[in-house]
């Protein structure tokens, strides 16, 4: 008979678990580490910069020394050495061999946009076509 029990028992708690444990659990677990993420952020935030910030003004005030000199003091860090300097080299300016004209005439303007007299180019010095109609 006691086993029967143990058998109803563990087939009730199987039930019990996947139908009412098992769907709470999930949302409860989100919360959880969702509640966790903040406190995280807000200790760093709060706490953990400040004092860290604190104690390297503190340490450098005490020991005068920069930040890159506290670093090689504490973590063995070599200081950063500073760029090796050499001198600019300019290459030779070779000149260009000469370029072939093209035939016609280019203007630095696109035809129809307008300039100005000195340039004696545009609407005010064009020429009157034999087709235009004239208007009297």
């Amino acid at each position: 008979m006691g086993s029967k029990i143990k058998k109803a028992f563990k087939k009730v708690t199987k039930f019990v678990d996947k139908k009412v444990v098992e769907p709470l659990e999930r949302p409860v677990k989100k919360v959880v580490k969702g509640v966790k993420n903040i406190a995280d952020e807000a200790f760093e935030e709060i706490i953990e910069k400040p004092v860290k910030k604190v104690a390297t003004e503190t340490f450098d005030v005490v020991m005068n020394t920069d930040k890159e000199e506290r670093r090689a003091m504490l973590y063995g860090a070599p200081p950063a050495t500073e760029p090796e300097v050499t001198p600019e080299v300019t290459p030779e300016a070779v000149p260009d061999e000469p370029t072939i004209v093209g035939r016609g005439r280019r203007r630095s303007k696109r035809s129809g946009q307008a300039g100005t007299i000195m340039e004696e180019y545009g609407a005010l010095t064009a020429k009157a076509k034999a087709k235009a109609v004239e208007r009297a």
